[in-house]
């Protein structure tokens, strides 16, 4: 399982949990079997990029939230935590680029 696996598992698991939503409640409000998102949060699948965005929908999130080191709700009338997430966006953009590289140049 990758970094952005286990971060976007715990994210799932936090915002699900802040809305008080069951694997099996969830499984449903996002049309998708329960067994494939115990799966998810198991580490033993990763969604889809439709899936994520159902995810996110139904949690009320950005889908670039569910990839945060540190989950935080977005207020709209506080810039200094939206100024956070952009510092933590660039930082996750930076390791994500380095994945891409590395694996481009172990099969160049």
């Amino acid at each position: 399982m990758t970094h952005f696996q286990e971060i976007f598992i715990k994210n799932l698991r936090f915002f699900r949990k802040k809305k008080g939503i069951s694997q099996l409640a969830f499984s449903e409000m996002i049309d998708i079997s329960p067994n494939y998102l115990n799966a998810v949060e198991n580490g033993k699948n990763f969604p889809s990029p439709e899936v994520i965005q159902a995810i996110s929908d139904a949690l009320e999130v950005f889908p670039f939230q569910l990839f945060l080191e540190k989950p935080l709700e977005m207020k709209a009338k506080d810039p200094h935590e939206k100024e956070l997430m952009v510092q933590e966006l660039v930082q996750i953009k930076g390791k994500l680029n380095k994945v891409i590289d590395d694996t481009i140049q172990k099969y160049n």
